[in-house]
């Protein structure tokens, strides 16, 4: 108890902590900031790699955009909300011999912000990757 006192009794001590109570938000910001960058890169990742593995699979199924459609699922098995409806949409089409599949990811940033990535690859039917 002696110690805090002397503390809030000198006065440098008592800038040092006017000015560390100035710097906290802005420092925890850049953190929030960095942690959301970070989470939006992987997320995006994981949605183009869930699209180009749809297709991947889809192709080389009788029935492509069912396959791939399941395929993108399966992908994304384990991660929240990683079902069709809640916060995962597959969109897959068949035109002229190539398979699109486009996927769309809804997911929460620090803060509340929604964010939806997309990712989209489109391959062949006739190629095997």
């Amino acid at each position: 108890m002696g110690m805090i006192k002397r503390f809030l009794k000198d006065s440098r001590a008592a800038s040092q902590l006017i000015s560390l109570a100035a710097l906290l938000p802005i420092i925890l910001f850049i953190i929030a900031s960095t942690v959301n960058i970070s989470v939006v890169s992987s997320m995006q990742t994981l949605v183009n790699e869930a699209a180009f593995e749809g297709a991947r699979i889809g192709i080389k199924s009788d029935t492509s955009e069912q396959t791939a459609q399941m395929a993108v699922v399966n992908f994304g098995n384990g991660i929240s909300g990683w079902k069709i409806g809640d916060r995962l949409s597959v969109n897959t089409a068949v035109n002229s011999g190539i398979l699109t599949v486009e996927v769309r990811y809804t997911f929460t940033l620090l803060g509340g912000q929604q964010k939806t990535l997309v990712g989209k690859s489109s391959l062949r039917i006739s190629d095997t990757p």
